[in-house]
């Protein structure tokens, strides 16, 4: 089973609730039926539990730790395990029963973080991060640390007439004409309130998340044709932070406080041992300097008008209706 990641051929290999796992993660990209080499094999296979590595871990993703051994990168949730293969072609996972338990935690943080260290051989960089298009043909990437108001705000641009790559998570890399954003098309995922300030969407609405504090939004359905696959060199930079007053503030911001947003929310920019460090500062330096970064406080106009605040937004930053 192939999958066209962007530019890159994506082979899934194994069967059952895992495999099953692994095709949500891609689901939103084309499969494909192609012969031949494939740029990234994905191998999951059925395994007894495991410990974790008794050694010191080199980081830790919630309970997910990683050691690098050699040019491998070994992931352990205590029960699976991952080694992602020197070059990146390869990613083997060893999949307990253990692990299965909750199918959505294992695709979108085992399985993804096994596939983002993978991409770094590419130059391919995870970002937490929403990205846009606004109507004027402007990018934008909505940065932030959990709670920000990513999703919200990324809503009202949308109902505004934005078009969308994904609310949350994207990828960055670098090529001869600038930075360039890259989709990881996924459902949306909104908090009750904020489906409440958008009572349109609520249709569109499907299953809560085992955390049971946000919803998965199909945002091809509710914005259907909105779906970009990249932004080359995106325009803007915005930090929202949810504040304490009525109106929307935008404040411009120096460039230096937006590589500081961009490195808080870039994943493993700081890890030693992983590979392309020096490539992936590089691309963070260079989409801070090219886009005018604000910060955006967040009031309750956010959510009693969205549509209204969003445009005054656009129009704040050089992006209005074009």
């Amino acid at each position: 089973m192939r999958f066209r990641f962007h530019h890159l051929h994506v082979e899934l290999r194994g069967a059952g609730p895992a495999l099953d796992a692994a095709r949500t993660l891609f689901g939103g990209f084309p499969s494909i039926d192609a012969s031949g080499e494939a740029d990234l094999v994905v191998n999951l296979r059925p395994a007894a539990a495991t410990p974790r590595l008794p050694s010191p871990s080199d980081f830790f993703h919630g309970t997910i730790d990683c050691h690098a051994v050699g040019d491998d990168v070994i992931l352990s949730d205590g029960f699976s395990r991952s080694r992602v293969h020197g070059g990146g072609r390869l990613v083997e996972i060893d999949v307990a029963d253990e692990s299965l338990g909750d199918l959505h935690m294992f695709a979108q943080v085992f399985l993804l973080i096994s596939i983002v260290l993978a991409l770094r051989w590419r130059h391919l960089f995870h970002v937490h991060a929403g990205a846009l298009v606004s109507p004027s043909g402007a990018g934008i990437l909505v940065t932030g640390t959990a709670g920000a108001g990513k999703s919200t705000l990324s809503l009202a641009l949308l109902e505004a007439g934005c078009s969308y790559l994904g609310d949350d998570a994207v990828f960055l890399t670098v090529r001869d004409d600038g930075p360039v954003v890259l989709s990881l098309p996924r459902p949306f995922h909104v908090a009750p309130q904020t489906i409440a300030a958008f009572p349109r969407i609520a249709p569109f609405v499907g299953s809560i998340l085992p955390n049971g504090k946000k919803w998965n939004l199909d945002a091809r359905a509710t914005w259907p044709g909105r779906e970009r696959e990249e932004i080359v060199a995106p325009d803007v930079l915005l930090l929202p932070e949810v504040a304490d007053r009525e109106e929307t503030e935008v404040q411009p911001l120096g460039a230096s406080v937006g590589l500081g947003a961009l490195l808080e929310s870039s994943t493993y920019v700081v890890v030693d041992d992983l590979p392309a460090r020096s490539a992936h500062l590089d691309a963070l330096r260079r989409l801070a300097d090219g886009a005018k970064a604000y910060r955006v406080k967040l009031g309750a106009d956010l959510l009693h008008a969205p549509v209204r605040t969003a445009n005054r937004i656009l129009s704040a930053v050089g992006a209005e209706t074009g």
